[in-house]
């Protein structure tokens, strides 16, 4: 059995569950220990439903904490039984929560941090532009979507003095096309480092061409995981170089989510 990293169990109370886009929402959860304890881009396993269906637990970054007050935001698509229960859920409701789990994004010391991002992979790096202030200077926000109905209002939910650049599919907000169209004019050569999260095509995208300017940079993945402490093996992705079999594939919940986007196979 793997070691089971120490984590928080906790029944977090919602506070508001509003839609934010087009089948995405944003819950405020009452949970003191959690939001005292969440990292940008650590995750949460939220038990949707104390029955038997759907049994899993739900992974979910979280977007931002207040501390004092005691609660966290996450956001979330419905896309499933799990988050249509989330979708359900009314003020006063409670959710048991484990975590937190997984490797956070940490600031990297490059004078250009360039945050890419797409659909709700919006979150991990929403929190770490909230968490780190002495940084946003040095920080870019792309963000990416199909078109206007499933974006939401951005600025609500970032620093106003956060750099934001946005992107969608049909150009009807921002630049018409793709999100990674964007990145070659916001790097400074020899000291920019990516930081991404979002759909796995659209990290796979950001990857390749952070190699092709070789560029640092790290993936947040968003890999199911179904325990989040490595027992089931459930979420394990293949890298590209490994000194043994053992470490050919590694668990999303333990040896990431945050990953070095250059090491693995997309």
């Amino acid at each position: 059995m793997p070691d089971i990293p120490n984590f928080i169990r906790e029944s977090a109370v919602v506070q508001k569950n509003e839609s934010i886009a087009h089948g995405v929402y944003l819950m405020r959860l009452l949970a003191p220990q959690l939001a005292n304890a969440c990292r940008p881009a650590q995750f949460l396993q939220i038990l949707t439903d104390p029955g038997l269906s759907p049994f899993l637990r739900r992974p979910f970054s979280t977007l931002y904490v207040d501390r004092e007050a005691g609660w966290l935001d996450i956001i979330y698509d419905v896309i499933g039984p799990g988050t249509e229960r989330l979708e359900e859920a009314k003020p006063g409701d409670q959710f048991h929560i484990s975590g937190p789990f997984g490797l956070p994004f940490d600031p990297p010391t490059s004078k250009r941090i360039l945050l890419i991002a797409g659909g709700v992979g919006l979150v991990p790096l929403a929190f770490l532009a909230w968490e780190h202030p002495d940084r946003r200077a040095d920080m870019v926000y792309l963000m990416g979507a199909a078109n206007t109905t499933r974006l939401p209002n951005m600025p609500a939910l970032l620093p106003n003095d956060l750099a934001l650049h946005v992107a969608t599919d049909d150009g009807s907000k921002g630049h018409h096309g793709f999100v990674t169209e964007l990145i070659a004019e916001h790097i400074i050569p020899n000291d920019t480092t990516i930081l991404t999260c979002g759909p796995h095509l659209m990290m796979a995208r950001v990857a390749d061409i952070a190699a092709e300017l070789n560029v640092p940079c790290y993936a947040s993945l968003e890999n199911h995981m179904a325990c989040g402490f490595g027992a089931c093996v459930g979420c394990v992705v293949e890298y590209k170089t490994y000194e043994t079999d053992d470490l050919r594939y590694r668990r999303v919940c333990l040896e990431g989510p945050v990953v070095n986007a250059h090491e693995i196979v997309w």
